[in-house]
């Protein structure tokens, strides 16, 4: 008598007592299951790496993950303020994350100044560079960071629109 594992499944479900299964039959019950799971893992992990979060409002407050290093100098970042007339300023780096530790050096700094009520003002060690209220405008500033700590605010708003960052 065959073993209850070894009985062929019958397309109603019930196993056949007088057929058994050939290593084949076995192979394509196990491979079925994983012929749809492969498609959804597949989806769902190209999903997971489409997505994305939100920027914070407040940079300052966000904190690198854990093992991630400051950002190397030569890099880019990006500053945005205003976004309209949003009470919102940022300060990213080249791959989006909030700008909170940086390594001594020189950057470009890009900034975007989206509003006619805001500004973006950095300022550290030997840096003091700002757009213009009321102007909307797009500039590029090449600066050197020493180590300390930088602020970048909107001056008209700066007890809702402020960040800051260290350099090391």
């Amino acid at each position: 008598m065959t073993e209850p594992s070894e009985q062929a499944i019958e397309p109603d479900g019930d196993a056949s007592p007088n057929h058994e299964l050939g290593k084949g039959d076995r192979r394509r019950r196990v491979i079925r299951p994983l012929g749809l799971a492969l498609p959804v893992a597949l989806l769902s992990l190209v999903t997971a790496c489409s997505s994305s979060t939100p920027a914070s409002s407040n940079p300052a407050s966000s904190t690198p993950a854990a093992g991630a290093g400051a950002v190397a100098a030569g890099s880019v970042l990006t500053g945005n303020v205003g976004q309209g007339d949003a009470f919102v300023i940022t300060l990213v780096d080249s791959a989006g994350a909030p700008v909170t530790s940086l390594k001594a050096g020189s950057y470009t700094v890009k900034v975007k100044d989206e509003s006619t009520m805001h500004d973006f003002h950095l300022t550290g060690p030997g840096v003091d560079q700002k757009t213009g209220v009321p102007e909307t405008t797009e500039v590029t500033w090449s600066v050197k960071l020493s180590a300390g700590t930088y602020t970048f605010v909107c001056d008209p708003h700066a007890a809702r629109m402020a960040g800051s960052f260290t350099v090391t």
